[in-house]
């Protein structure tokens, strides 16, 4: 995990080579429904002087970001701030990309958060770009996840009696288990035997 102060000054990072594969770009078009024709039907983008259907936009940025996570390390982000992409040349799918992140402006908010500005830019093996996102988002400071880490001697919920640990009335002694006046041994009494008899006649 990677805090506010592991990023400031952080140095630049090349990522890839990435694929978009057409199987992937079909799955996420049927769940965000985002269809326009030249995301989804090669003959229309053709028409537009395209090669064939390209990456929607927002694609791109989430499987850079997601490949960041996977392939570098994941930060503790609270919020994204600002967001911002310039589209240079259409991404077909099956094409393979690499992009690079840079570092720049970093600024502290308060002693809990800080924020980082930074520029991703995507390109091809020639170093052509595809596109360029700024962004700028909110990290935790290392000084705040460490004050948010549970100390193992306090009791946590988990070990302090709740409602099911405390006796409640089925475990209170009830009228058939406190003793009554038979069970007393100093008014114990012998009663006489009572005994039927049977005349025949």
């Amino acid at each position: 995990m990677k805090y506010w102060e592991d990023l400031v000054g952080a140095p630049d990072h090349r990522f890839g080579p990435l694929v978009f594969g057409g199987d992937l770009l079909d799955r996420l078009l049927d769940l965000m429904g985002e269809k326009h024709p030249v995301h989804d039907d090669d003959a229309f983008a053709r028409a537009l002087d395209r090669t064939r259907r390209i990456v929607p936009g927002g694609f791109i940025h989430s499987i850079t970001s997601g490949w960041v996570v996977q392939h570098g390390s994941p930060a503790a982000v609270v919020g994204l701030r600002t967001l911002a992409w310039d589209f240079v040349r259409p991404l077909y799918p099956d094409t393979p990309f690499w992009f690079t992140t840079r570092t720049g402006r970093s600024v502290e908010i308060d002693d809990r958060l800080g924020l980082v500005e930074s520029t991703r830019r995507v390109h091809d093996d020639n170093d052509r770009t595809y596109a360029i996102g700024r962004m700028s988002v909110v990290v935790l400071r290392r000084a705040a996840a460490v004050a948010l880490t549970p100390d193992p001697a306090v009791p946590g919920p988990d070990t302090v009696p709740g409602p099911d640990t405390v006796p409640g009335p089925d475990t209170a002694p009830g009228p058939d288990t406190v003793p009554g006046p038979d069970t007393d041994p100093a008014r114990a009494t012998t009663a006489p035997a009572r005994t039927s008899e049977r005349t025949e006649r």
